[in-house]
């Protein structure tokens, strides 16, 4: 391997036409430039210059291998001005989150995260909550956004707002009912939502155990179906912000159910490093 040390001793010499005049350029002895040579001809197993009274000559291998230098040095000439750019180049900083977020939640906040962050983002959407964990932990991502607090020891979390979650029909207006009535519906539910059978299980319902005639894979999709069947009435528990426009047109109808309220947070979090970051964005508002 070929020590580029020696390569810009040689370039040098060539440049300067004399042993001395390089090894005053240089900053070294003349027989420590003398000996660097010697080493970079037996490396390439051929002589490279002759010196003579009034310089020095290129042998036919030195003037091949000197112009074979020239393309190196210019490519390591682009090499550092890359290299400089790199402090100074705008990175983007990678989201990872679900489907809800990525696309009824995120598409509110995308300038004012750009802004306080003076960076563009880079949007992926994952599957689970390990998933997003491991996203982090593997630096795929640089934050995530979820509606889960993980439990890591490793992360760092900030909670960004919450919204409400109200269940919806398809047809019947002005519907009051007790959590007991819920069994009495067709539900089309949203696979995401396992969290509501906990929440339910105070009032002594069993989410599981509702009349589900459609399972979905997320949200937006369970509201799409809720505005596009209408054979028989179904319900489904929707964030408020996503069906507002839809009830105040009157395509869908809120339930008021009694004693029942709920409240999702969505959270932000990262590794140590981006703590930062993570502060920046905790502090925007947004109005869902």
């Amino acid at each position: 391997m070929i020590d580029f040390n020696k390569i810009y001793t040689f370039m040098t010499i060539v440049k300067e036409k004399s042993f001395s005049k390089a090894s005053a350029t240089l900053g070294l002895s003349q027989p420590a430039v003398t000996l660097q040579i010697k080493k970079l001809e037996e490396t390439l197993q051929t002589t490279l210059l002759v010196r003579r009274k009034n310089g020095i000559v290129l042998t036919k291998e030195g003037d091949k291998f000197y112009k074979l230098c020239l393309k190196f040095e210019g490519a390591m000439f682009r090499f550092k001005e890359e290299a400089h750019r790199i402090k100074d180049e705008k990175f983007k900083i990678s989201v990872a989150t679900n489907l809800l977020i990525a696309h009824a939640i995120l598409p509110f906040m995308l300038d004012k995260i750009c802004d306080v962050i003076n960076s563009d983002l880079d949007v992926k959407i994952v599957d689970t909550n390990n998933d997003l964990v491991s996203s982090l932990m593997d630096k795929r991502c640089d934050i995530i956004m979820t509606q889960e607090r993980l439990y890591n020891d490793h992360l760092i979390f900030k909670k960004l707002f919450e919204y409400e979650i109200i269940l919806v029909s398809n047809k019947v207006p002005n519907q009051k009912i007790t959590p007991a009535k819920l069994s009495e519906f067709n539900f089309i539910t949203d696979r995401t939502k396992a969290f509501l059978k906990g929440y339910f299980e105070q009032f002594g319902v069993n989410y599981d155990d509702l009349h589900t005639v459609y399972t979905l894979d997320g949200a937006i999709a369970t509201r799409c179906a809720m505005l596009n069947n209408k054979s028989r009435e179904y319900v489904a528990f929707l964030p408020k912000f996503l069906v507002k426009k839809s009830i105040a047109n009157g395509t869908l109808f809120p339930i008021e159910i009694e004693g029942v309220n709920i409240i999702r947070p969505v959270f932000i979090a990262g590794l140590k490093e981006n703590e930062s970051i993570l502060e920046k964005v905790s502090k925007i508002s947004i109005d869902l």
